[in-house]
């Protein structure tokens, strides 16, 4: 395929997304409409079956875009640490947390398509598949994670590396539901941090305790 098509298609294929994100955030998985998105998007109505081929599969792709971006933006972030900060697995956790702070603040559409994924997943099995594997996924690279500071003495002997993981877990998605139902209640980066295990090493309270 010709590289001017290719970005054609691309271009367009993130346009119907867009539109997609807007309209289910505002209207919800059952009362949004392929037919929405195409107009909310401007083509006709047939064009986003070019690019998905049901509701459920555009659905889908919204839920994997938040994943990928939050992977990409997480990694980033790790990424940005000094070398020491890379090689402690307790820095790593802050600034995963802070990437997901980071990511709801400014994906606040996919996020909520993240959020009714999760309600949609008691009765929509392929929707249930796609939350479970992400879950499964981000799990794992948790457990990991906190398995990695026990031996390295940053969490204590005791700490149960599955159970911690799925207590983050669970305590990140209900910060976004609450964020939802009461948008700028709480500081996001502050519960995230709070999450983690407290502020970050060389911090006070949250607060760099260096002179900016």
């Amino acid at each position: 395929m010709p590289k001017i098509a290719e970005e054609t298609r691309a271009a367009r294929r993130d346009q119907i997304t867009a539109a997609a994100v807007a309209c289910f955030a505002r209207a919800g998985y059952y009362a949004t409409t392929m037919a929405d998105v195409a107009a909310r998007a401007g083509v006709s109505k047939g064009t986003p079956y070019l690019y998905f081929a049901s509701k459920e599969a555009l659905f889908i792709a919204l839920h994997e875009q938040w994943d990928c971006g939050l992977a990409d933006r997480a990694n980033a972030a790790i990424a940005a640490l000094p070398e020491a900060g890379r090689r402690s697995p307790r820095q790593v956790l802050h600034a995963v947390a802070a990437a997901v702070a980071g990511h709801v603040l400014e994906e606040t559409g996919i996020c909520r398509v993240l959020m009714e994924a999760r309600a949609l997943a008691a009765h929509e099995p392929a929707i249930a598949a796609a939350v479970r594997a992400a879950d499964t996924r981000i799990h794992g690279q948790l457990e990991g994670l906190f398995a990695a500071g026990v031996e390295a003495g940053e969490w204590a002997a005791g700490t149960d590396p599955p159970l911690a993981a799925r207590l983050l877990m669970a305590g990140l998605y209900g910060l976004m539901a609450q964020w939802h139902l009461a948008p700028g209640s709480f500081s996001w980066e502050a519960a995230a941090a709070a999450l983690a295990g407290g502020p970050p090493p060389g911090t006070a309270g949250g607060v760099s305790s260096a002179d900016d």
